[in-house]
């Protein structure tokens, strides 16, 4: 996990928990008979820690204020299979 984790989001039908955290530091977990397990844990961007995901797609999305370009942007990650 990342310094400051301080964002869950947890993805029930692909049974998926995503910790973000204040170092930019985004962790995935899977869930698989009653224990977690890291599935990946990566630096995404300064400011990344905030995270969403859709129930139906199951895609995450990260909105960081301010990308290499200076402006603010909105990644979006589509899931990889455990």
């Amino acid at each position: 996990m990342g310094d400051g984790p301080d964002v869950l989001a947890y993805d029930a039908g692909a049974h998926r928990l995503y910790v973000a955290a204040e170092s930019g530091v985004v962790s995935v977990l899977d869930e698989r008979d009653k224990k977690l397990r890291v599935a990946g844990s990566d630096h995404l961007a300064d400011g990344a820690h905030v995270v969403a995901v859709d129930p139906a797609t199951h895609h995450s999305y990260y909105p960081i204020p301010s990308s290499s370009g200076g402006h603010p942007v909105l990644l979006e990650r589509t899931p990889t299979t455990p």
